[in-house]
């Protein structure tokens, strides 16, 4: 040996101080080689290549510094230097080399001879070494936040079973992107078309990150997705981060880079969240001092090395970013702008992980949240494609079916036929379709009905005499606390009054629709975001939308905007009997609430084709314009037309003509079941309307005809004819509408002026489907428990109540 340098290499990840390791660089030369050579790795390299990377690349192999890290490691040379004094000066940083020892770095392309060439020239010169900082990993920052930190006891399996399923997921769209994210890969593209990540956007309490769970579970479970090459090779990994609860973002990551800020928080869901009683700032905090250590890249290959992925095998990571629309939030609200643009390079940063080249570790990305448009924003720029996944509200055969589930459960009562005895239970079947489909609505009716009745046992067996009106009660208490609606309308009366407006007479809008010209922050896609709202696209045009309310919510909007006096649920009650009696009183209560919102929307006048969407008539009729006053409902003691109307329950006179009530007539009255009193808003013969309700109240499955709407109007108006006196010369300034409603089927064609007909048929476009729905219920809740009709339970009850029967 002709010489050699010392190598100090300290590890700086201890509680007692520097540890110092001492190896040596040794320096040989001999006939062959006479400029001299070193021997590194059991390999002899000549000095005149021997580069600082050589050395670099030594300590990594010694140490074991992976890939990920070993970038980061650098060596500098020192003069003088001994191990007592690294150990006394408490050398541990970069800093501390140059300042105390006056560590000079070397470049890792410099020859070796570049540092230490005198040296080299007469070896009797001595006291120049090498130094070098083995840097902090991923392991070693997470075992310093691990100390002592108290292990979470395994959860009780067992209480899995109270989790409401999700039935009716549609997982094709996004199963055939992953698949073909991974056929490009492999093909290893790098064009942006290619690539998609999944979005999912809408209201809170959708089931978005439900649908994120679900998929997961799909992938595990059903690998027919898995291509060829990973087949026997695949490891699946599932990744969720919430940036709305549990990995928020706050001021301290204004300090960070946005791939240390995504790093660090999948190190804690992967190694901390759920393992360990330790929030992430607890986490963040511990490990702040190696905080540039948890770059993405590197946090993915520690996951890869901790899971022991060798180089055969393929590592499929689905990560889910909920409320992703916080990113966006956190940006907009800082005292200092932020320019991070953090959600942007989130997702480029992410994307090399799907894009070709093939990798040992493919990440499939899936983003949740309220704001669409957030993702919109970056789709030009960003380095891959978005695929937006629908998740629709459940359907009612999806509800039926997750009833179902609790009802084997908790092995409920059966016919015969083998067919669950609760689905005759009318009022229950209505306090589903309340939710309007609305997963966390429906999740929080199983549970005040298991809760409130000691059960889901108990609440099977005697399901027929619960409290239905109290569960309704409890729900939308419950609701009121998650979406705060009350305080909302407070806050913007007029906003939600045009969004209820929207919605009961399904209004399409755009997501820049805005609902309130003083405030153009009142977008749709804002209200999606930051509101309750729910959308559904149109069937022509994917760029339109209904805003769909679930019941619980318009009963909440009414105890605020005041459209009804009396809370909505004690007028449309759940467990409502309806006979003949309740539905003529449906009707008016309908016919109220339908006109008092368009005066709170600050509507004058409204066309018959406006107070009576969806009616069958002719369109001169339809077309019929009247002035429009607030009304409540009035039951009168006596049959009209007679000359003194008293109302029952205070035995007042009624003033029909001010047109300020919808009157229930008095019982077995032949001329109408209730009328309306309006004025005509536009030249006409007459100076008012009657509008007369006809309920018809029948089960049979028969056709009501054009006919048989001629004959009740002309009864009405011969009715009208054999009054006397003041009655009848008031009458006849009248102009008399008669509108039928009734459950059963039209298919007629109207041909008489002043004849409107509301029909099962076209029940959800007057009665909007969420009232229409309390109409449907409540008409079938005496069928044949035998099931021996049942063509019509299918025509009466939504969504594939067919499947149930048999």
């Amino acid at each position: 040996m002709y010489m050699l340098f010392k190598l100090y290499i300290l590890s700086n990840i201890s509680s007692n101080g520097p540890e110092v390791d001492i190896d040596a660089v040794n320096i040989y030369k001999d006939d062959k080689d006479k400029n001299g050579y070193a021997t590194i790795n059991n390999k002899n390299i000549s000095l005149d290549i021997l580069e600082v990377f050589h050395l670099r690349d030594y300590v990594c192999s010694i140490k074991g510094v992976g890939n990920s890290d070993k970038n980061n490691l650098k060596l500098w040379k020192v003069i003088g230097v001994k191990s007592k004094d690294i150990k006394e000066q408490n050398i541990s940083t970069e800093d501390d080399i140059v300042q105390k020892l006056h560590g000079k770095e070397m470049e890792l392309e410099d020859l070796f001879r570049t540092y230490f060439q005198a040296e080299l020239d007469d070896k009797n010169k001595s006291g120049s070494s090498i130094i070098t900082i083995i840097p902090a990993t991923v392991k070693d920052a997470i075992d310093i936040a691990l100390k002592n930190v108290i292990v979470i006891p395994a959860k009780d399996i067992g209480s899995d079973h109270m989790i409401m399923p999700f039935m009716e997921r549609d997982f094709n769209i996004a199963i055939e992107r992953i698949k073909n994210n991974i056929k490009n890969n492999h093909n290893k593209s790098k064009s942006k078309p290619d690539f998609d990540f999944l979005f999912s956007g809408g209201a809170p309490g959708i089931g978005k990150t439900r649908y994120g769970d679900e998929l997961v579970k799909y992938l595990k479970n059903d690998q027919s997705w898995v291509p060829s090459w990973w087949k026997d090779n695949l490891h699946i990994e599932s990744l969720y981060i919430d940036f709305g609860n549990g990995c928020q973002l706050d001021l301290y990551d204004d300090h960070l880079s946005p791939m240390i800020i995504i790093g660090l928080r999948i190190a804690y869901v992967f190694f901390i969240e759920n393992k360990y009683d330790m929030k992430f700032e607890t986490f963040r905090r511990l490990v702040w001092e190696y905080r540039d250590i948890f770059n993405l890249s590197g946090v993915v290959d520690f996951i890869a090395d901790h899971l022991n992925i060798n180089h055969e095998q393929q590592l499929f990571v689905f990560l889910h970013i909920d409320e992703f629309q916080l990113i966006d939030w956190w940006e907009s609200v800082a005292v200092n702008e932020r320019n991070k643009n953090l959600f942007k390079e989130m997702i480029n940063g992410l994307a090399p992980f799907i894009l070709g080249p093939p990798s040992q570790v493919f990440i499939q990305t899936f983003l949740s949240g309220t704001a669409p448009q957030v993702v919109m924003s970056v789709k030009e720029s960003s380095k891959v494609s978005f695929r937006f996944v629908n998740c629709p509200q459940l359907s009612f055969r999806a509800m039926l079916n997750i009833a179902n589930h609790y009802a084997q459960e908790f092995d409920a009562e059966t016919f015969d036929c083998g067919t669950y005895k609760w689905l005759l239970c009318q009022p229950f079947l209505q306090l589903l379709d309340d939710t309007g489909g609305l997963p966390r609505a429906l999740q929080y009716v199983f549970s005040e009905c298991f809760k409130i009745n000691g059960g889901g046992k108990k609440f099977f067996n005697n399901i027929n005499n619960q409290h239905f009106n109290t569960i309704f009660n409890n729900v939308k208490v419950y609701l009121e606390e998650h979406y705060k609606i009350y305080k909302a309308i407070e806050n913007n009366e007029k906003l939600y009054l045009e969004l209820l407006y929207h919605s009961i007479d399904a209004i399409p809008v755009y997501r820049k629709t805005c609902l309130d010209p003083n405030d153009q922050s009142c977008m749709i896609e804002n209200l999606e975001r930051d509101s309750h709202i729910i959308l559904n696209s149109c069937d022509d045009d994917s760029s339109k939308f209904i805003i769909k309310m679930p019941f619980f919510f318009i009963a909440l909007y009414n105890d605020r905007l005041k459209i009804m006096s009396r809370q909505l649920e004690e007028i449309f009650w759940v467990q409502n009997e309806m006979l003949w009696e309740s539905w003529k009183i449906f009707v008016a209560n309908y016919d109220t609430f339908h006109t008092n919102l368009l005066i709170k929307c600050e509507k004058k006048s409204a066309r018959l084709s406006e107070l009576y969407c969806g009616a069958y008539g002719t369109q001169s009729t339809l077309d019929i314009e009247v002035e429009l006053k607030e009304l409540s409902v009035y039951f009168a003691k006596e049959q009209f037309p007679c000359n003194k109307l008293t109302d029952k329950k205070s035995s007042e006179s009624i003033d029909w003509m001010k047109g300020e009530n919808v009157i229930v007539n008095g019982a077995s009255a032949s001329w109408g079941d209730a009328f309306i009193t309006r004025k005509i808003a536009q030249n006409s013969n007459y100076k008012y309307i009657l509008s007369i309700h006809q309920c018809k109240y029948y089960r049979c499955g028969t056709y009501f005809t054009a006919s048989e709407l001629n004959g009740e109007h002309i009864k009405n108006l011969e009715g009208s004819i054999d009054t006397t006196g003041k009655l009848r010369k008031t009458l006849s300034k009248c102009q008399h509408i008669t509108i039928i409603f009734t459950i059963q089927p039209f298919d007629d064609k109207v041909l008489t002026n002043n004849c409107l007909i509301i029909t099962k048929n076209n029940f959800k476009g007057y009665f909007s489907p969420i009232f229409a729905s309390h109409v449907t219920f409540s008409m079938t809740r005496d069928i044949n428990p035998n099931f021996s009709d049942c063509s019509w339970m299918e025509n009466e009850l939504p969504g594939g109540w067919k499947s149930h029967c048999w």
